[in-house]
């Protein structure tokens, strides 16, 4: 095919010398990548800059971003130049988006990708970059003398530290990534994207190979109720402080869960391995472990769980309650019900006293939400004693978590006209009594 086929990708790429084309594989705005012979006569895979600035600063960019993060799982770059308009790789096999007809995976295969993806970007993290386009159609099946192996790929858009960052190649506002893989902030502002962004692709990648669903924006098709879907849920949270912090965070839980089916929740209170607490009781099919469990758990424990894992105790917790609202049948109301429902009330205790304010509605506003819906008293009462004690921010936090659901406000309105108005020390309560 010679030097033919240049069509749509801004001026016209430079062919390096002694290399021929052969087939195109892909052209964008800003790239073309065919599969070509390189001066050895060795089929690779060449990608070709367009001849305009824009596109050769991000060329330039996703050639270092490849080299920073050289490893075993990283595609390899076999040659480039000094003008950064072109560079070779190797031809793999296939994309991993090429096996979305044979979806769902196993859990082991998909292990294998997130290994993978972790070995890869495990460098560019250490060093506070981002890759940005994680998505299967950048993870590529290599067959080398090093073995087969999944490899990441495309660093063209990789984020560099804060304050590092020599030129801007994003524009402001509008999606850097791609959709449905990219995290929530990614459609919004490029530059403030921090490792948690390449967790939630990963989280994405993984839950896409388990189900066969296509993520979009904002929504993320977890495998059916287990330790793994609350460990992907939480991977893919739309807030990138409640993520995984890193993805050898994430490996480790995904690992553990594997291992899951056959651990109670007293164990691993007993051993304190508080992120996997927070995925077990975030599982709906644990209610009855969880229900028994947790009111055991007093202050310092909670405080202890909050200082190991808050976003975990947040969502874990949070999902606990919705669990239990949904399906409470066949539990003692007063025996077992109750119980966690007041004890839920220590957690907004450490929450708002750590000024956690954001996280404390959160909670609250699925506590508040299962007693109304549950009509229990007992916790009720539990709740408005410590909201009686609440002034400031965490008042105004708890106001907004009573209006959040239907009803909830009048449910606990009802509840505290029957207080006797000089214990009402609190301008909530006195407004819940009005």
């Amino acid at each position: 095919m010679g030097r033919d086929g240049f069509n749509n990708c801004g001026s016209r790429p430079v062919i390096p010398e002694g290399y021929e084309l052969t087939s195109k594989v892909h052209e964008g705005s800003s790239a073309q990548v065919w599969r070509a012979k390189n001066p050895s006569g060795e089929t690779v895979v060449l990608k070709l800059a367009a001849s305009d600035s824009h596109s050769e600063r991000r060329f330039k960019r996703e050639i270092e971003g490849t080299r920073d993060a050289a490893g075993h799982h990283v595609i390899p770059l076999l040659d480039f130049d000094d003008t950064a308009s072109w560079y070779s790789m190797p031809a793999a096999a296939k994309t991993l988006y090429q096996e979305k007809d044979t979806l769902p995976a196993s859990f082991d295969e998909s292990l294998r990708v997130l290994e993978a993806i972790t070995a890869a970007l495990r460098p560019l993290h250490l060093a506070g970059q981002v890759h940005r386009d994680l998505k299967p159609q950048n993870i590529l099946w290599l067959v080398d003398e090093k073995g087969a192996r999944w490899v990441v790929a495309d660093f063209g858009i990789v984020r560099n530290p804060a304050g590092l960052t020599r030129t801007r190649l994003t524009a402001d506002g509008g999606l850097t990534g791609s959709d449905g893989w990219a995290a929530p902030e990614q459609y919004q502002d490029g530059h403030k994207t921090t490792a948690a962004s390449d967790v939630y692709a990963a989280g994405a990648i993984v839950s896409w190979m388990l189900t066969g669903v296509h993520p979009t924006f904002g929504y993320v098709e977890y495998p059916p109720a287990s330790q793994l879907s609350a460990i992907l849920k939480r991977a893919t949270a739309p807030k990138p402080t409640n993520r995984y912090p890193n993805l050898d965070v994430l490996l480790e839980a995904v690992k553990v869960s594997a291992a899951a089916s056959t651990t109670s929740l007293s164990s691993l209170l007993e051993t304190g391995n508080w992120p996997q607490v927070s995925a077990y009781v975030s599982q709906a099919n644990r209610r009855n472990q969880v229900v028994n469990a947790l009111p055991k758990l007093d202050q310092s424990r909670v405080d202890a769980w909050f200082e190991a894992d808050r976003p975990g105790l947040v969502m874990g917790v949070s999902d606990a309650l919705d669990n239990l609202r949904e399906d409470h049948s066949g539990l003692d109301m007063k025996s077992q019900v109750d119980p966690l429902l007041s004890w839920v009330v220590r957690v907004l205790r450490v929450l708002v006293n750590n000024g956690e304010h954001e996280d404390a509605t959160h909670v609250a506003t699925a506590l508040f939400h299962a007693t109304a819906w549950m009509d229990q008293y007992t916790p009720a009462t539990a709740i408005l004693d410590w909201l009686d004690n609440l002034n400031g921010q965490a008042q105004r936090a708890m106001e907004v978590a009573l209006h959040n659901s239907t009803d909830t406000w009048a449910f606990f309105k009802s509840m505290a006209s029957g207080r006797w108005p000089s214990k009402s020390r609190s301008e909530l309560l006195q407004r819940l009594q009005e």
